[in-house]
């Protein structure tokens, strides 16, 4: 039997995490492995003992990039990786990391490191990525999940309001993809295969295609392209498994939006009936041989 630990936040509950949760340990259970809960603040402690057993392999459901890192120090294999989680977790790395890779992504300008000042004191940058960008563009915190951090901006009014409220905090600011207002495709891929897909429409009148904003999904079949792409990302970004989010182009063409490291699986395991879980866990097995 094989030893996993579950490395969870402790600070961050909600109901769609708990089915989650469930989902993953009756998956360990069914592949034989013993799977221990840890959140953040008690592994902490844990690891500071001397001699602690070590797992097998961690199941990493969190953004605590320093502590990844930390465990992997200890020779533990950790899944997804400490380097993807952060190519994936910031918004601005992913972009720069998947650019000129050959995948298509929305123009985009990150925010600059300031110290002291404000880049509004700068309004010729400003001026000028709204002439690149035009309105409405698509303004997003470097960090976030579920789409929260994630708004359409209309004018420069709005812009200079959101970059007053975000303050030094990094963010991009991308090109409004038009056609793929309210939608887009959700591909989960494990090592080296795309294992389901589903497309997200939100009937609200929200551009976001969240689930958590209020879309729905539906069973998709991916093109070619929509395949090579969502593979390609998970291939540079280095990850084991992820939701990978991809827009729609006015040509039909793919447009890759995000990456997640540790993309929620309750929707698209309902809407496909396919078990995420169970592949994630055969993958790993098979890496950690």
């Amino acid at each position: 039997m094989l030893n996993a630990w579950f490395v969870t936040n402790k600070y961050y509950v909600s109901n769609s995490f708990l089915l989650l949760k469930k989902l993953i340990c009756d998956s360990a259970k069914s592949h034989n492995i013993k799977i221990t809960e840890y959140n953040n603040i008690d592994i902490i402690k844990h690891i500071s003992l001397s001699n602690y057993e070590k797992p097998d392999f961690v199941l990493f459901w969190d953004k605590d990039i320093k502590l990844a890192n930390l465990l992997e120090s200890d020779g533990i294999r950790v899944f997804n990786s400490s380097e993807s989680i952060r190519l994936c977790d910031d918004k601005a790395l992913t972009y720069i990391k998947l650019k000129n890779k050959k995948i298509r992504q929305p123009k985009t300008f990150f925010s600059p490191l300031l110290y002291y000042h404000n880049i509004l004191e700068d309004s010729d940058i400003i001026d000028y990525i709204i002439s690149e960008l035009g309105f409405p563009l698509v303004f997003k915190e470097c960090f976030g999940s579920f789409g929260k951090q994630v708004s359409l901006i209309n004018n420069k009014n709005e812009l200079v309001l959101k970059i007053k409220a975000v303050d030094n905090s990094p963010y991009i600011m991308q090109e409004f993809i038009k056609s793929s207002y309210g939608k887009d495709l959700r591909v989960y891929v494990v090592g080296d295969k795309c294992i389901t897909s589903m497309k997200r429409e939100n009937h609200n009148g929200d551009f976001r295609a969240n689930i958590e904003v209020g879309s729905t999904g539906s069973i998709y079949e991916l093109s070619d392209n929509e395949r090579e792409m969502a593979l390609t990302v998970v291939k540079e970004l280095g990850l084991s498994f992820g939701g990978i989010d991809l827009l729609f182009g006015e040509d039909g063409e793919p447009i890759f939006c995000e990456a997640n490291s540790n993309a929620y699986f309750n929707e698209i395991n309902k809407v496909t009936k396919i078990k995420v879980e169970d592949y994630i866990f055969d993958y790993i097995i098979n890496s950690i041989k």
